[in-house]
């Protein structure tokens, strides 16, 4: 597997004093393009999003990392059946 170099993201702390507490979830192939909604409560504040990209992987490709944003939107909806789920302890 390629190693990806990617920019440091806002901590979960950061995201939080926004008043946001839940993460998108996206398979980063775009010819897959799963995604997911999820919260963000199971990590402490000191986590990057960054830091938690490679932990998931698409259950759908396999792709592994994915690409986590902020959901800005996390009160106004609930996450439906996940596709991408985080792989804790499992690093490729």
């Amino acid at each position: 597997m390629r190693s990806v170099n990617r920019p440091q993201k806002i901590t979960l702390g950061e995201m939080r004093e926004m008043g946001v507490r839940g993460l998108l979830v996206y398979c980063s192939d775009y010819h897959c393009s799963h995604s997911t909604a999820i919260s963000a409560d199971r990590w402490p504040d000191h986590v990057r999003l960054s830091d938690l990209e490679p932990l998931f992987v698409c259950q759908a490709c396999g792709t592994r990392p994915a690409e986590l944003r902020p959901d800005f939107n996390w009160d106004k909806k609930a996450a439906a059946g996940s596709r991408i789920n985080p792989q804790i302890g499992h690093q490729a």
